[in-house]
């Protein structure tokens, strides 16, 4: 590992030192020149003064972080403050703060400073930060760097405090969009009866040996003298489970980054619209989840110099972790918010394919929910996974996230199990969406 080599390196470098120092007072015993063992012992002291006096400077720090917002929309601003205080009696004679913060994001103000802290006094960075793409991102640690007096001697410190911000996907507005074909869209009744719904009673009738006993009527079993039970309408077929593909296979090499923002977007808008029509919506995604991988931050955030601080802040983003994020398909006020929340934190993955994802969460899926696959393209083997969900009494449309001609291919592939897709190449084809396409 390269932060290893340089421990290593550093090591070699203070041992030259140490060796070479210990050969000019071997030199000065030979020649019997007190001077020339004198001045040897001199630089000694001054080494071990420059190390234990900036070691002890930078000992007793406390950072304190704010951050006005920690969820925000594409574009927005965020206010942070950040105060470092000096709990030692002794003063810092010089030191260097710097807040990291993403390198691309625009910031009004300064997010590091040059100064000298006095015992017990504070030193405040105050900077506005512009964050202009979707994600989970991280402020923070603060990076602290002095030395001696004399220049000799540099040590590096970084904080363990560090602050999120979600900065959430753009949601296109659709006029109307129907998950499911030949419906109209909004509830109504259908004729696959795959599942009952208890707030619907349809008629009454005598028992039959197989009838669920919590289906009983009890106040006409009462009247008449013999067992009867409700029976009920079939519930309807609304909404959908959003299965967005993050996988890095699934999308085209030519801005790939764009058509994987895209396909969130997508998610995003779609899970809006039904959940302001009334409907069910929930999320599938075999994408990783920003917020594990910063669950493993703190361990790596003990940096003792900047190429630590750099290789940590890089390893961060090598989680292999591929378990699916899910937000359970329901009817809820917040849902689709909560979906977008999710969304914000989602980076591609190389985990389960989309095929592998939705065959390992096949007995999770609600069977009164369309599937609403998001992707970057449709193999072989996806057409026949979506061609057998439907088999299985599954609703399926699928939304093919700018795949360039082979959207065609794919049609070809999907319409072989008369499963409708959608091709979204633009925002602006979220506009577009009608049941008259359908």
């Amino acid at each position: 590992m390269e932060t290893t080599e340089k421990n290593r390196v550093a090591r070699t470098k203070t041992a030259g030192i140490v060796a070479a120092a210990a050969l000019a007072v071997g030199v000065a015993f030979l020649v019997e020149s007190p001077y020339m063992a004198f001045a040897v012992y001199s630089f000694l002291l001054l080494v071990l003064v420059a190390v234990g006096s900036s070691r002890a400077w930078l000992s007793g720090l406390d950072c304190e972080r704010s951050v006005d917002q920690t969820q925000i929309r594409q574009g927005e601003t965020v206010r942070v403050t950040v105060r470092v205080t000096n709990r030692r009696g002794w003063p810092i004679p010089w030191i260097f703060i710097e807040d990291y913060c993403p390198a691309d994001f625009p910031i009004a103000g300064n997010n590091k400073r040059l100064a000298m802290l006095l015992p017990g006094r504070t030193v405040a960075l105050e900077y506005t930060l512009t964050c202009p793409r979707r994600g989970y991102h991280r402020i923070g640690p603060a990076l602290y760097e002095s030395g001696d007096l004399f220049g000799l001697h540099k040590r590096f410190r970084s904080g363990e405090n560090r602050d999120y911000v979600s900065v959430l996907p753009t949601v296109a507005y659709i006029e109307t969009f129907n998950v499911a074909a030949r419906r109209p869209q909004g509830p109504v009744r259908i004729t696959s009866r795959i599942y009952t719904d208890p707030t619907r009673i349809n008629n009454i009738r005598e028992y039959t040996p197989g009838d669920p006993l919590h289906t009983i009527h009890w106040k006409v079993t009462a009247r008449t003298g013999e067992l009867h039970v409700k029976t009920f309408e079939p519930s309807t077929v609304t909404g959908g489970t959003l299965i967005l593909d993050l996988h890095d296979d699934s999308y085209l090499p030519e801005n790939k980054e764009r058509r994987m923002e895209l396909a969130v977007t997508t998610a995003a808008s779609i899970a809006y619209l039904l959940q302001m029509s009334g409907e069910q919506v929930g999320l599938l995604t075999n994408a990783r989840d920003a917020a594990e991988v910063a669950q493993y931050e703190t361990a790596s955030m003990h940096a003792e110099n900047r190429f630590e601080m750099d290789d940590a802040l890089k390893a961060e983003q090598a989680s292999t972790r591929i378990s699916p994020l899910t937000v359970s398909t329901m009817r809820s006020p917040i849902q689709a918010q909560t979906i977008i929340e999710n969304l914000a934190r989602v980076l591609p993955g190389q985990g389960l394919d989309l095929s592998e994802l939705i065959m390992v969460q096949f007995r999770e899926l609600p069977r009164d929910a369309t599937l609403l696959p998001v992707t970057g393209q449709v193999t072989e083997q996806l057409a026949l996974t979506l061609g057998s969900m439907k088999a299985s009494g599954f609703n399926v449309t699928v939304f093919l996230v700018d795949a360039g001609p082979a959207y065609h291919e794919a049609a070809a592939r999907l319409a072989h199990y008369n499963i409708h897709v959608f091709h979204i190449e633009s925002e602006r084809h979220l506009h577009e969406i009608s049941p008259t396409k359908i």
